[in-house]
C-alpha cells in the first residue's frame, strides 16, 4: 500500500495514529540528503579513492609484468642467438682442429717418407759398400786361389823374390798401358 492510500485508508477509519505529516516527512528526506552526502563524502570517496589506488597498482603491476615478460622473452631470443653462435663457434673450432689434425697427420706421413727414403738410401750405400767389400774380397782370394794354381802348375812355389819381381813386372806393365 502506498503512502496516500495509507492515508486514505486512516482517514477512511478515523484512525489519529496513522496520520501523514508533512513536516516529519521533509525532516525525513533533509535527514536522508545529509545522510547520502555524508556517507558519499566520508564513506563513498575514500573507497573510491582507495579503490582507484588499488586499480592504479594493479595497471602499474600488469604494466610491469608485461614489461618483465617483454624483456624475458628478448633475453631469451638473446640466449637462443648466442647458443646458435656458441654451436657455430664450437663446428669451426671442430673443423679447424680436424684440419690441423690433418695437415699434422700430413707431415707425420710425409716425414716418415723422407726417413724411409733416407733409410733405403743408407742401406743402398751400405750395400754398395758391402758389394766392393766382398768384390775385393774375392778379387784377393782368387788371386790367391790363381797363384796357388799357378803354382801347382809350375809345381813350384813362388819365392819373395820372384814375386817382387811379378808385382814390379805388372806395375810397369799397367804404368805402360795408362
Amino acid at each position: 500500500m502506498g503512502i496516500i492510500s495509507a492515508s486514505v485508508w486512516a482517514a477512511d477509519l478515523n484512525l489519529p495514529f496513522l496520520s501523514i505529516d508533512t513536516g516529519t516527512i521533509l525532516f525525513t528526506l533533509i535527514n536522508l540528503a545529509i545522510l547520502v552526502f555524508g556517507l558519499k563524502h566520508f564513506l563513498f570517496k575514500p573507497v573510491n579513492d582507495i579503490l582507484a589506488q588499488r586499480q592504479t597498482a594493479v595497471d602499474k603491476s600488469l604494466t610491469e609484468a608485461e614489461q618483465a615478460k617483454a624483456e624475458a622473452e628478448a633475453t631469451k631470443a638473446e640466449y637462443a642467438e648466442k647458443l646458435t653462435a656458441a654451436k657455430e663457434e664450437s663446428a669451426e673450432m671442430l673443423r679447424k682442429a680436424t684440419r690441423r689434425a690433418q695437415e699434422r697427420s700430413d707431415e707425420i706421413v710425409a716425414a716418415a717418407k723422407a726417413e724411409a727414403a733416407a733409410v733405403m738410401q743408407q742401406n743402398e750405400a751400405e750395400l754398395e759398400r758391402e758389394k766392393r767389400r766382398a768384390a775385393s774380397e774375392l778379387r784377393a782370394e782368387v788371386s790367391g786361389l790363381a797363384v796357388m794354381v799357378a803354382e801347382k802348375v809350375v809345381e813350384r812355389e813362388i819365392n819373395p823374390a820372384d814375386h817382387a819381381r811379378l808385382i814390379d813386372e805388372f806395375i810397369d806393365s799397367v804404368g805402360d798401358v795408362q
